[in-house]
């Protein structure tokens, strides 16, 4: 009987012929592969030859016995099936035998029939029991597998039971919430959603998963720190034998992607404001230039009248600024369309402190005796590509815009820090800071508190960093401060480092 696609190959170890021969011609009746020993030497050398799937060993046999022979075996090969046949009499030694690893034993007299009977119940046992052990091996293989796929992926991994509580949290959760898997062990799911974000959409993740099979959306998460984010979220649900276990959940972070559409805004609005402001500084100058001129002749011919030379002298006066401001619209559009940017290996603490030197020089002793000045840099930097000229104006602009929001004095700090691909130069004042709803306007042309200038400057500042492949990050509470930090990749061609792939950002001092 062949109990597989390969023949069986039984050793019989026999002193006695008539029997080995007998059993030779069952076994071969009913398929295997037979080979004969008639002492214990021979069988130690034939199985050594031929690798037998099964041994039939007559305890008491010349040169060698039995159970001699048996240990042997089953050093060398514990696969090997071993069934001992004793005498009469024998069950010590049968019992001895078992100890020492046969896999079954048959007391003389027996019927050949039962004999082959037992060698293919003991192979089919033996195919079972390898076959449930590869099988098990491979659910192991594939559950490290897939615990090591959960465990790489970016795409954040949560599992719950049945009532929504978590289970599971893979490393892309945890870093996206701030959570360990411990702290969310055992939480409802709904932990992790803004309030009002989860209204908007589904008021159970769980049950309309289980009713509908799943949900797709977006939604607001709630971090640890109290922040939140946007994500796309994805359910599916968790079954075994048809019952339900619970849920999966997926959430892909959206972040990157907002900030993206929100700098690509504001590209596209900084380039049509720009075609708008060269068009209207082309205008003002003409009105300004007749404006000008007449008020000056006005003040020849009334220079007897002092209401009217006061009147003249105020128009003059805003001439003055508008016309400055007018050159400062109208170097700003020349500069984005016609500066000719020239990149090289450039370190930056140099141009930072030519840029802190030029802000002191155009400031008044008592616009800067009251700041202090504080310039902090890695060992390590690296120089990046860029526009020394370029990164100097930014500079330029940053630490101007820093101290002119310190008209009482004040500290500013200029951090510089190794980020491997990318370089940070933050700029942390102590001034009078800049309220929420305004931040999201600073970048624009025009935008400004202060009583003079076109507020081109951190426009010019955007642009600069942009054309540099980086970033510019501004975090500020009033009263308190403000931090600049600007990401700028050490390679041009690479992404730059994004602020909000950064942990740990200082907020403004106190």
């Amino acid at each position: 009987m062949n109990t597989g696609s390969e023949i069986p190959k039984i050793l019989i170890a026999d002193d006695s012929e008539i029997l080995n021969n007998m059993l030779r011609d069952v076994f071969e009746e009913n398929g295997f592969d037979v080979v004969q020993a008639f002492d214990g030497a021979e069988c130690i050398s034939l199985f050594l030859r031929q690798n037998p799937d099964v041994v039939l060993i007559d305890v008491q046999m010349p040169k060698v016995d039995g159970i001699e022979v048996l240990r042997y075996i089953k050093e060398k090969s514990p696969r090997t099936l071993v069934i001992i046949m004793t005498g009469a009499g024998t069950e010590k030694t049968a019992v001895r035998a078992m100890k020492l690893g046969a896999d079954d034993y048959l007391n003389k007299p027996f019927g050949v029939v039962d004999v082959v009977a037992l060698s293919t119940k003991l192979l089919e046992r033996r195919r079972s029991d390898e076959e449930n052990i590869r099988l098990k091996n491979e659910v192991r293989r594939g559950e490290k597998y897939l615990a090591h796929l959960t465990k790489i992926i970016n795409e954040a991994l949560i599992t719950t039971d049945a009532l929504g509580r978590i289970q599971f949290i893979n490393r892309a959760a945890e870093m996206l919430w701030g959570y360990s898997e411990e702290d969310l062990k055992g939480k409802d799911i709904h932990f992790l959603i803004r309030g009002e974000a989860r209204t908007l959409l589904y008021r159970d993740l769980v049950k309309d998963t289980i009713r509908a099979g799943k949900i797709e959306g977006e939604f607001h998460f709630r971090r640890k720190d109290k922040g939140t984010f946007p994500g796309y979220l994805s359910t599916s649900v968790i079954k075994d034998n048809g019952r339900v276990r619970g849920i999966v959940v997926v959430v892909a972070d959206l972040t990157r992607l907002y900030e993206v559409e929100r700098r690509l805004k504001q590209s596209e609005k900084l380039a049509s404001l720009g075609k708008v402001v060269e068009g209207i500084a082309h205008e003002v100058r003409n009105c300004l230039t007749s404006l000008g001129g007449f008020a000056r002749r006005l003040r020849k011919r009334t220079s007897d009248d002092a209401t009217c030379a006061r009147y003249t002298k105020i128009i003059l006066g805003d001439v003055g600024r508008l016309e400055s401001m007018v050159r400062e619209i109208e170097a700003y559009v020349r500069f984005s369309k016609f500066y000719p940017y020239q990149f090289t290996k450039t370190e930056l603490v140099p141009l930072i402190e030519r840029a802190g030197d030029r802000v002191r020089e155009a400031l008044s002793d008592e616009q800067t005796e009251g700041v202090v000045f504080r310039l902090n840099a890695d060992d390590d930097l690296p120089q990046i590509h860029a526009d020394p000229t370029a990164l100097e104006e930014v500079f330029f602009n940053l630490i101007m815009n820093a101290y002119e929001a310190m008209p009482r004095g004040g500290r500013l700090k200029v951090e510089v820090k190794n980020l491997q691909s990318a370089v940070s130069v933050s700029f942390v004042d102590t001034g009078v800071g800049i309220h929420s709803e305004d931040l999201s306007e600073i970048f624009n042309p025009f935008f400004t508190s202060k009583t003079a200038g076109a507020g081109m400057g951190l426009s010019k500042v955007y642009l600069l960093v942009e054309e540099h492949r980086g970033t510019v990050n501004v975090v500020s509470e009033p009263n308190k401060g403000t931090t600049f930090e600007v990401f700028l990749p050490v390679e041009r061609l690479m992404t730059g480092l994004h602020p909000w792939e950064v942990a740990s950002r200082k907020g403004p001092v106190g």
